[in-house]
């Protein structure tokens, strides 16, 4: 009798820890299902719904020592996590990367690397989607 008992306990044991796995990808599914109905039936690439992460990634690990984060920099960040900027102001940033991902380049600091080309990556598909 005690070897049943253990069997029960171990198959609840399994049964909860498996429902609280599905639990959270569930929850996860239904975050992602809510952003995509928000789009209204519109493509939008997967890196324009993590902007906000992307962005904050790149203020992290991405902003060198030189140039920095200047005020036009800041403004323009800004700006794209408002969903308010321009596609000339896209290319403006677009430009201010590249230089920066030079120097990420330079220094051999990947950290940074990484967090510009996301954020390049990211700038690329709002200017085609706003050249649209």
């Amino acid at each position: 009798m005690g070897m049943n008992l253990g069997i029960v306990i171990t198959l609840v044991i399994l049964a909860f820890g498996a429902g609280g796995f599905f639990a959270r990808i569930e929850y996860r599914l239904n975050r992602l299902e809510e952003k995509l109905n928000k789009m209204d039936g519109k493509f939008i690439p997967l890196v324009t719904i993590h902007q906000l992460e992307i962005v904050k990634y790149y203020v992290e690990r991405g902003i060198l020592p030189n140039p920095g984060m200047s005020p036009r920099k800041q403004y323009l960040l800004d700006r794209i996590n408002s969903h308010t900027i321009s596609l000339a102001e896209l290319q403006e940033l677009n430009d201010m990367l590249d230089k920066e991902k030079q120097e990420a380049e330079r220094v051999g600091n990947k950290d940074a690397w990484v967090a510009i080309m996301g954020l390049l990556a990211l700038v690329a598909v709002l200017i085609i989607l706003a050249k649209k």
